[in-house]
């Protein structure tokens, strides 16, 4: 593309010249007609400057020319290893091009192919690419693969995890097919075909992806409705969370940070999708999950308690397979079964705030997290002492509110709950 660009360049100089000259010149004839010496020396000047323009185009179009043929003989000639994009029988599905008619198009010998992006046969029949284009294109991949092996070189000499997930990140970034993958796929819901954050490359865009939006909107959300300080003191958020209500009738989707659900929406508990993106031992981390409510009221102390919703200890999770499922944990994983939002009439409005927490590795191997159930006071959850106690490190939180509503009532009495109270402006 740059060698276009340099030859083009001065080529619309040129013409911009020449047609700046008529119009000088026009405007010469227009003024005053007669003179005919500003005419000639008008005619003079344009020959000069065109005689000019015409060497300098020759010899940029020359010089590029030779720095063309000389990099193409530098890629022939190069000892790295070929086709190391290219060669899809050695690489992941994620990492190649799915479209088997797209991969025979682009790396096909000669270009007797139409393209199979356009849809009526007749638009593929009449379609020619720009000039030079296939040329400029096949040129710019063989030099990109050509340095995408030599971090495939480096990574074979280094056994550190997280400089091999950096030189893998930088050996792929530039890759068009992960670039067309990530872009126009699914990044939440990803298909471990398309999007697989096994792959570092995919965890690194998934992460800049990540803390360019949805990052800012928790963290703006966690501090704007103080669940930060009020359940902790602070989060530096590692690792995305999003929750939803798939079992519950009303709402099968991702909920915002943030967002208004009413009772019968969360009547069941959530699914949670935990992303990682740092390096971590997949096959010995542990994680904890807690749902708090600071916002119950304690008229005894004129104040408000922290209520524990929902807990969950030892959950095993992956890059990919990392949704934190009922159907996927059983008993002893459960600190506290999940007790649904029952705002009480005229309490206000309330919020519910999820932690995940990586739990402490071992080097014993034992990393199971044990919770003695005097820790577990449902009704007054101390979450600092808590966490404190139990060496656990915040990685991700999530938020949603909820008030009383009409669906309050069926849901306590499905669960068994008491009927709540009503609060009235002065106490009684």
């Amino acid at each position: 593309m740059r060698i276009l660009v340099y030859i083009m360049v001065p080529l619309f100089k040129s013409i911009y010249c020449r047609c700046r000259l008529k119009i000088v010149w026009a405007q010469t004839e227009r003024k005053d007609p007669t003179k005919q010496d500003n005419h000639n020396s008008i005619m003079r000047y344009s020959y000069t400057i065109s005689q000019r323009l015409d060497i300098v185009t020759k010899v940029t179009s020359k010089t590029m020319l030779r720095r063309s043929i000389h990099t193409t003989r530098i890629l022939k000639n190069s000892n790295a290893a070929p086709h190391i994009w290219s060669d899809f029988s050695k690489r992941p599905s994620s990492l190649s091009i799915q479209s088997p008619k797209v991969k025979n198009y682009l790396f096909q010998e000669k270009p007797y192919l139409d393209p199979p992006s356009i849809k009526r046969r007749s638009n593929r029949i009449k379609y020619s690419s720009p000039e030079h284009m296939d040329e400029i294109f096949k040129m710019s991949y063989d030099f990109l693969e050509q340095r995408a092996s030599k971090f495939y070189d480096l990574v074979n000499k280094t056994k550190n995890p997280s400089k091999r997930d950096t030189l893998l990140t930088k050996a792929e970034i530039n890759n068009p097919e992960v670039q067309y993958n990530f872009q126009f796929n699914d990044k939440l819901d990803n298909i471990k075909s398309i999007i697989d954050y096994d792959v570092p490359v995919y965890r690194h865009l998934g992460k800049q992806h990540w803390e360019s939006y949805g990052q800012m909107l928790l963290m703006q959300r966690l501090e704007t409705l103080a669940a930060i300080p009020d359940t902790l003191p602070t989060l530096v958020p590692r690792a995305e969370v999003n929750i939803k209500f798939p079992f519950s009738t009303g709402v099968n989707k991702w909920i915002e940070p943030g967002e208004f659900l009413s009772s019968n929406v969360t009547s069941m508990c959530p699914v949670l999708k935990v992303q990682e993106y740092d390096h971590v031992d997949v096959e010995r981390q542990l994680y904890t999950i807690l749902v708090v409510n600071p916002d119950v009221p304690d008229l005894n102390n004129d104040s408000f308690k922290t209520a524990l919703c929902y807990g969950l200890a030892n959950i095993k999770l992956s890059y990919n397979d990392n949704l934190i499922d009922p159907r996927k944990f059983n008993s002893s994983n459960i600190l506290a079964d999940y007790l649904p939002p029952v705002p009480e009439k005229n309490a206000g409005k309330q919020r519910f705030v999820a932690w995940v927490f990586r739990q402490p590795l071992s080097e014993d191997g034992q990393n199971s997290l044990e919770v003695s159930q005097e820790d577990i006071n449902r009704d007054e959850f101390d979450i600092r002492q808590f966490t404190k106690k139990y060496n656990l490190d915040p990685i991700g939180a999530h938020i949603w509110r909820s008030e009383w509503d009409v669906n309050v009532a069926v849901v306590r009495e499905k669960y068994g709950l008491p009927p709540g109270r009503v609060f009235s402006r002065v106490r009684r």
